[in-house]
């Protein structure tokens, strides 16, 4: 390439930068222009209170309620191995 057609390739480069920065400010404004506004997150607590002592979930859920994670027991049958047959 000749150095006349490097001068050309750099001058369209800096206008054509020139000429997206000025549209670019035109199209999207600046931002003290418009401040973008961010919902804020409020921290978890790591310490979850139990139902026993927090008064809010007194009234969501029921004391007298079954509490479906105790074991259920069905029957009085002590057999470790059902599956196995007894004619040995």
């Amino acid at each position: 390439m000749k150095n006349k057609e490097m001068l050309i390739i750099i001058g369209v480069a800096f206008v054509a930068g020139i000429f997206s920065i000025v549209l670019s400010g035109l199209l999207f404004g600046s931002p003290q222009k418009n401040p973008i506004k961010v919902p804020v997150v409020t921290k978890i607590d790591p310490v979850f209170p139990t139902v026993q002592s927090d008064d809010n979930y007194k009234k969501v859920f029921n004391d007298k309620a079954l509490n479906p994670t105790q074991l259920i027991e069905i029957g009085g049958n002590d057999n470790k191995t059902p599956f196995q047959s007894s004619n040995n």
